[in-house]
């Protein structure tokens, strides 16, 4: 049967899931979004600010109750799981000033190889048939989207490439980290984390922390990331994720890359080549494999299992 099977899909699993894919159309808008307010404030000044506001915003939604969930270990995990996080924005954000929106979202969908990937190393989990197959598929894809002639490595999606890297360890450090805390008061801890780190950075590698002039697209850049990408994000997530299957969730998820895509030709002017668009095509159908074949094969794993709830 399909994984898109109409009729195993009810109202209230539809809706959950169309905010889903509100979310990924957020994540995509923000790449030409990024890109443009970085010409207007550099990028640790934009960074803190954008997830200053994000914090003050989920404090709220995580409560005092959420906070007290966190113990020593927990503020550490929170800590750490922020500088992994921090350091992805910050290799995706210098990365996108120096390449085209359109490469760095497609690029940053790499995270969803690079993790079963890196679990075989770092957590003693052999890769599965199908991340493979995704990693030889991203591969192919990842040659055609940056081929120029004669061929180089475009230092703007070294950069993002590098972003992926770290997304891929900060979705790990979830999985080893998070158990038993609050995931509402775990995430605050993380933006807010990484909000002083970026005010940090700015205020000894740049020669302003603080917007001089605010202009209506540094406004609408700040709002848009800070509000709709990241707080409401959160919220999305966290309310209607568990209301469809993980496999589903995941590849809505992949989603990303092709809205990248497409806000990129129609905000910032993007034009990929034939080849180009293959090659984006084709890191995308790597990241489907990849996450769709993990998945499946978790889910026969627990139908099998003896112990799984009926």
């Amino acid at each position: 049967m399909s994984l898109f099977d109409p009729a195993k899909i009810n109202r209230r699993q539809l809706n959950a899931e169309l905010m889903l894919i509100s979310v990924t159309l957020f994540w995509g808008a923000t790449f030409p979004i990024v890109k443009d307010a970085i010409t207007e404030v550099p990028v640790l000044c934009f960074l803190w600010v954008r997830f200053a506001i994000a914090a003050l915003l989920l404090a709220p939604l995580a409560g005092r109750s959420g906070f007290t969930t966190l113990d020593r270990r927990g503020w550490l995990a929170g800590l750490i799981l922020g500088g992994l996080l921090f350091l992805s924005y910050l290799f995706q954000t210098y990365g996108l000033a120096l390449t085209s929106s359109s490469n760095a979202g497609f690029l940053t969908g790499l995270n969803v190889i690079w993790v079963p990937l890196l679990t075989g190393p770092l957590l003693k989990k052999p890769a599965a048939t199908g991340s493979k197959i995704g990693v030889v598929l991203a591969i192919i894809g990842l040659f055609m989207l940056t081929w120029r002639s004669p061929w180089s490595v475009n230092p703007g999606d070294l950069l993002v490439l590098i972003c992926s890297l770290f997304i891929a360890l900060h979705i790990l450090g979830l999985d080893v980290f998070t158990r038993g805390y609050d995931g509402r008061a775990l995430t605050c801890v993380q933006i807010g984390t990484m909000a002083l780190l970026a005010g940090a950075g700015s205020l000894v590698f740049e020669p302003v922390s603080w917007p001089r002039t605010w202009t209506l697209s540094l406004l609408s850049a700040l709002m848009i990331t800070a509000v709709f990408a990241t707080a409401y994000a959160f919220w999305a997530m966290t309310t209607f994720q568990n209301r469809t299957t993980p496999t589903r969730a995941a590849l809505i998820y992949t989603l990303e890359p092709v809205f990248a895509a497409i806000f990129s030709i129609w905000l910032a002017g993007d034009r990929l080549s034939t080849l180009a668009w293959f090659g984006g095509a084709l890191i995308l159908a790597g990241m489907i494999v990849a996450e769709g074949w993990s998945l499946t094969a978790r889910h026969r794993r627990q139908r099998r299992s003896p112990n799984s709830s009926p």
